[in-house]
Order: structure tokens, then C-alpha cells, then sequence
């Protein structure tokens, strides 16, 4: 007989599936690189929460002329409201299961920042994704670009064209196109990406969360290369 009997709460069942750790994953590219699109799809497969970086930034913007001048000139935003933002998210409890950050960190600070929330909630990225794409790639994406604004639906003139000029293929609806899509902007948008992004990859790099996909290819073809990358279970 031994002298200590493990409580029966401390014995692990062996038949209980395993907990899995957070997984909390950055994805990382320029504008157009097709990052929002693939992130919604990996947020579906892997039971994440999607925090779309843009779309939270836009919707501040509403109530914040400084945040709206910013966005429209092609600017980034400082990052300690940013911040605050993915702060937010990071305390729901539905995204405890993991969080999926499109277009976050994009500085530096944003990235040191990140490091910080995740250790104080005890969590750690898991892999930051770098989405490579040309840049005059990019720019024919995005100022092709029409948007749906009550239902988020985005047609392309090239790739995705809706079924009639200008009009939303389930509403009828005007189409229009965001501010910062403009081509007189665009130049202004990737320079402020790649101004700043080169120490935030590295820093990744260094850390061995680095992974990097081209995203020049159909969307399809990248999503296989990231599923192959996360393998679910």
C-alpha cells in the first residue's frame, strides 16, 4: 500500500481529448495581397476569432476624423490606439480558443506591444504568416476593387466582376469603392507597409515564427499552402 493516494481529480483520464493551447497566428502582407481573404478561411477551418485590422481601423474611423484622414491619405495610424484594439479582442471570451490577427503587428511597437498582451494573458503567437506579392500585383487588386458596403461582399472588375456594372449581385445595389483604394493613394499605402515592415519579419524570423507563402498565386493554391503549413487536430 503506498503513502500517498492521488485525489481523483488529479488522476488524468486518459480517454479525455487534450487541451489544445491558443492559436494565435499573425498574418502579415501588403494591401492586396488576398491576407483578409485566406484569414476568413482559416478562422472557419481552426475555430479562431478573425480580428480584420482594416475593417476595426475603418469602423473607428467612423467616429474619429484623425483616424479617417489617416486611412484616406494612405497613412498608418499610431500604434497605441491600434493596440488597444487587438486588446480588446484578445479579452473575449470567444476568442479564447485562439485569435487570427490580419494585418497586425505592422510596426515595431506594434510587435513589442503584441509580445507584452500575449504574455500577460499567458498565451504566445503561435506563427506569423508573411504574404509575398509584387507590388504592382497588389496595386491591380486592390484599385479593381468594388465594395458592397451593407453586406462586406467585394467584386473585382478583373478577377470577380459582378453580374451587372457597379450593381451587388443579390441586392441590386450601388457599388463603390473605399477611399484608400483610389490609385493615387495606393503608392502611398505600400510604402507606408514596406517602411516599416522589414525589422517586424525579422524579428519573427529570429524567434523561428516566420512562415512565408506567395501570394501572387490563385486563392485556392494558397489556401492549400496554409493548410499545409497548419495541420489541424
Amino acid at each position: 500500500q503506498t503513502l500517498f493516494q492521488p485525489a481523483a481529480e488529479d488522476i488524468e483520464d486518459p480517454k479525455a481529448p487534450a487541451v489544445r493551447p491558443p492559436l494565435d497566428v499573425a498574418f502579415i502582407g501588403p494591401p492586396g495581397s488576398g491576407k483578409g481573404t485566406q484569414a476568413r478561411r482559416f478562422a472557419d477551418k481552426f475555430g479562431v476569432c478573425h480580428v480584420d485590422m482594416g475593417s476595426m481601423l475603418r469602423s473607428a474611423a467612423a467616429r474619429n476624423e484623425q483616424f479617417k484622414a489617416s486611412i484616406n491619405q494612405g497613412r498608418l495610424i499610431a500604434d497605441d490606439p491600434v493596440c488597444e484594439l487587438v486588446a480588446q479582442q484578445l479579452d473575449r471570451p470567444e476568442c479564447d480558443p485562439g485569435i487570427l490577427l490580419d494585418g497586425f503587428p505592422r510596426t515595431s511597437g506594434q510587435a513589442a506591444k503584441l509580445d507584452q498582451m500575449l504574455s500577460e494573458r499567458r498565451r504566445s503567437l503561435s506563427a506569423v504568416v508573411q504574404f509575398d506579392i509584387p507590388d504592382d500585383v497588389a496595386t491591380d487588386r486592390i484599385t479593381g476593387r468594388l465594395h458592397h458596403p451593407s453586406s462586406g461582399r467585394v467584386y473585382h472588375h478583373s478577377f470577380q466582376p459582378p453580374r451587372v456594372p457597379g450593381r451587388d449581385d443579390a441586392t441590386g445595389e450601388s457599388l463603390t469603392k473605399r477611399p484608400d483604394d483610389f490609385p493615387d493613394v495606393m503608392p502611398r499605402r505600400l510604402a507606408a507597409y514596406r517602411d516599416l515592415i522589414g525589422p517586424v519579419l525579422q524579428r519573427y524570423s529570429q524567434a523561428g515564427l516566420l512562415k512565408r507563402v506567395d501570394a501572387s498565386k490563385p486563392a485556392d493554391s494558397v489556401w492549400s499552402t496554409l493548410q499545409s503549413l497548419f495541420k489541424s487536430g
